[in-house]
This record gives C-alpha cells, structure tokens and sequence, in this order.
C-alpha cells in the first residue's frame, strides 16, 4: 500500500478529530481520511499550532526571503522519508524547501501540493527564481481553482503541471434539505468577507438577515446596520462550530456569501455549505471561483461593493419563496453528482498514482546520495 507523508499549515490530525466527535465535516481534511479505503496509507506530520507568531517587523523582515515553507514540519518530514512514498501538501505554503530538494534531484519522493490561492503574489522579485525551482520540483500541482491552474501551467511551462480539482461538501455531516424554502439570509465567514456591504444592503432591503462572524470585524452594534440585520461575534473560530452553525444555515432562505475584492480564493468553504444544505446563493463574483452560480441557476452574482446589487437580490429572494426552493434543489443536486468529497478524494488519488506511477523526472547525479 502506497504511503503518503501529508504536511498542512494546520492539525489535520486534531480536525480528523473533530470529524469523528462530529464537530466537522470531513472536507476540512482534504480527502485523507477516505485514502485508506482508496488504498492509500496516511501518515500526518505533525503541525506546532502553539508556535508564538513572530514579532511583525521580523516577519516583515523575512518576506524578502525566498519562501521556504514550514521548515520545523519539513524536518519532521525528512525524517520520515524512509516510511513515505509521496509527499502531500493540501496547503501551499508548507513544502516550498522539499520542493527546491527535489528540483536539485537531492529527494527521491515525489512531491504533490493542492494550490488554493495564485501563486506569483510576491512583490520581490528575486523570488520568481524560486517559485520556478518550487514549481520544477512538484510532481502535480493541482488547483482548486481553474484560473490557478492556468497560472501554475504558464508560470511553469508544464501545462500537465496542473488541473482543477473539484472540492466539495462531505454531504453525511448536513442534514438533508427539507423542502422549505426557509426565511431570511445568513451571511457567515472568516477570510475576505465585506459584512459591511451586506449588512447596509439587507438594510436597506428590509429583509431578515444574519450574520456570523469574528468580534474582530468590528461589527457588533453598527450603526447603519437596521434592527432586521442581527450579528454574532466570537472572539475565535472555534467559539462558533459547527455544531452551532449548521442549524442557523439550514433555517435561512439564501446564504450570502459577500467578499471584498481580492486576488486571494475566497468564499468557497461558504459555497460548499450552501450546496451540502440545498440552499441558493447571492455571492459578490470571483475569478477563482469555478462553479458559475447563475449559469447553473442555483443564485445571483453581485459585484464586489454593490449596495444596490445586494439590496435587488435580497429583495428578490424574499419575494420568490418558491424560485428559492428549487434553486436549492439545483444546488443540493450539483454537490451530489458533482462536487463532493468523495469525487475530491478519487481525483486526488488518480493524481497521486498517476505521479508515482511515472518515471522519475530526475535520476540522481553520479556519485549523489539522493534523499529517500
């Protein structure tokens, strides 16, 4: 049985945890916990979530420098070599050092990394060297976006480098849809959300609405928010799981997922619950986002900072119950045949044996010890 050495920049370890109390829905592992049945074996390397951040004008000191990834989890990793045969980085930002490793023929286990967000951001512009040595030392490169996907080809050379993979909602942690259309819009998140827009639109739209986010968003007794938008802080994310969260979700009429304009993927943990819970989506557009809501008639675009955009659809769906409705079952059908964590896990796993399947890009130099 192949055995994948897997690095994340957080506890996969403590969410497969959480998957199996029941507090998470099992996407968050990024298909590893169904390898073993698609006969992978699965070693997790251990993630320092305690680690102190760094002083800011350190950190701002480093980003000059190459990325080098998580150095203390790729020690860990390299000490491993000899019990793996493919490395497995979900996150970007963890195996950059193996990579170079592997580009300079020194690693012997080929290297798989799923890109979430572009990854030519770097304002220095030494880095592009490295980013192309990351890129020659990575086996497969899939994305979670298709824009992503294109930039890894070009950026490489290597237009096999990469493909979109479809990430989606591990479909027996929800409850399956009950019919109603519900009432009102939920609006919850983390990374790149404009609450702001959205709270001013459903305002102005007179329509129930709720949002959930962190208390950092600075959100808590808005001023211009009416007494038809309510707001639920948490001082961190786990402070609101999912165990709270799911029942809010299901109860709504429309999720709304608004976001701010970025370069960065965003939103699509929120998409993946809307389609899971069978419910319609209003969502600010986003290159990186594949599935095209309107096309498949599952919700509204609006575009990044419309008021009046998000106030028309507000509107709209407080209007059409029943339009609503079958949006949803639209958007329950669509994660069933074709975004799911278990069509996640297969595709990963065509990857992974597709990589170790393959010749060695680089034989080892005469004479070299290549690293096992």
């Amino acid at each position: 049985m192949p055995r994948l050495l897997v690095l994340n920049n957080y506890s996969l370890a403590r969410v497969l945890e959480e998957v199996r109390r029941g507090d998470n829905p099992a996407h968050h592992l990024y298909g590893i916990e169904r390898f073993g049945e698609m006969g992978f074996q699965v070693e997790i390397i251990a993630t320092n979530e305690n680690a102190r951040p760094l002083p800011a004008s350190l950190a701002r000191s480093l980003r000059v420098l190459p990325p080098l990834g998580n150095l203390e989890q790729q020690s860990l990793a390299l000490r491993r070599l000899g019990h793996g045969d493919l490395i497995y980085a979900p996150c970007q930002t963890q195996a950059q050092l193996l990579s170079y490793l592997r580009a300079a023929r020194l690693l012997r286990l080929p290297i798989v990394t799923l890109a979430h967000h572009p990854i030519s951001r770097s304002r220095w512009p030494w880095n592009l060297p490295f980013l192309k040595l990351q890129l020659r030392g990575t086996d497969a490169f899939p994305s979670l976006s298709r824009g992503v996907a294109l930039e890894i080809a070009r950026v490489s050379g290597r237009p096999e480098l990469s493909e979109p993979v479809p990430w989606g909602p591990d479909l027996a942690y929800y409850p399956r849809p009950n019919g109603s259309p519900g009432t009102g819009a939920v609006a919850a998140g983390r990374t790149g959300r404009d609450f702001f827009t959205f709270g001013r639109a459903a305002t102005r739209a007179g329509a129930s609405a709720k949002i959930l986010c962190l208390r950092s968003e600075g959100l808590e007794d808005h001023v211009e928010f009416g007494e038809n938008v309510t707001v639920t802080a948490v001082d961190k994310e786990s402070d609101l799981n999912y165990r709270q969260m799911v029942p809010v979700l299901a109860a709504a009429r429309v999720h709304a997922i608004p976001l701010v304009p970025g370069d960065s993927l965003a939103g699509l943990t929120s998409l993946t619950d809307a389609l899971a819970l069978g419910k319609p989506v209003i969502m600010t557009r986003h290159s990186l986002i594949d599935i095209d809501i309107e096309a498949e008639k599952i919700g509204r675009w609006v575009a990044p900072l419309d008021v009046a955009g998000w106030t028309a659809a507000l509107r709209w769906f407080e209007d059409h119950p029943e339009e609503s409705a079958a949006m949803g079952v639209r958007a329950r059908r669509l994660a069933e045949e074709r975004y799911n964590t278990e069509i996640f896990a297969k595709r990963m796993v065509a990857i992974f044996e597709r990589v170790l399947a393959a010749k060695p890009r680089h034989a080892n130099r005469a004479g070299a010890t290549a690293l096992s």
